[in-house]
């Protein structure tokens, strides 16, 4: 004797379940089906700023006493050398300080344009604002310069328009 409902029920669920399958379940579903993260709702999140790149951040909050002067007597045999001072103000003590020279300008009296690249020091370090003097040093391109335009990152730091000849 057979009982029509539970025949009934049974087949239902053999084919409810052969037809459906789980996301994460491999079984049953064809290889062309698009993976379960597909199907899956996708959030949309707003991207973070990027970090400002190193170029463009100067760890310098101020600066001061700027000075140039040509040194046009260095001595016998050498070339004559341009000499630019001043003081920075940095976050903590224990900065050292590169330079980098940029392009001069092709007029009888150039700009020259030096970027200053400060480096944070690597151990321990004073944590208060600490003024530092920073000196360049090399050998003058030029007969004379008009300007002396000094930039940390995509500031610009000073701008020099008074250079003396030391003889």
């Amino acid at each position: 004797m057979t009982r029509p409902h539970l025949a009934l029920a049974l087949a239902a669920a053999f084919t409810l379940g052969a037809c459906q399958s789980l996301p994460w379940s491999k079984a049953g579903a064809p290889e062309s089906a698009a993976p379960p993260e597909a199907a899956l709702p996708i959030a949309v999140t707003t991207p973070e700023p990027a970090p400002m790149p190193e170029s463009a951040a100067c760890a310098v909050l101020a600066s001061r006493d700027w000075s140039a002067w040509v040194n046009r007597m260095p001595g016998p045999g050498l070339q004559p050398k341009i000499h630019v001072v001043g003081q920075v103000d940095v976050r903590t003590g224990g900065y050292t300080f590169d330079w980098q020279e940029g392009p001069l300008d092709r007029s009888a009296r150039p700009a020259l344009r030096l970027k200053l690249v400060p480096r944070a020091p690597d151990g321990m370090a004073t944590q208060a604002i600490t003024p530092m003097a920073v000196a360049y040093e090399a050998p003058a391109l030029a007969a004379g310069y008009s300007r002396v335009i000094i930039s940390c990152g995509s500031t610009t730091l000073a701008e020099i328009t008074e250079i003396t000849d030391a003889f």
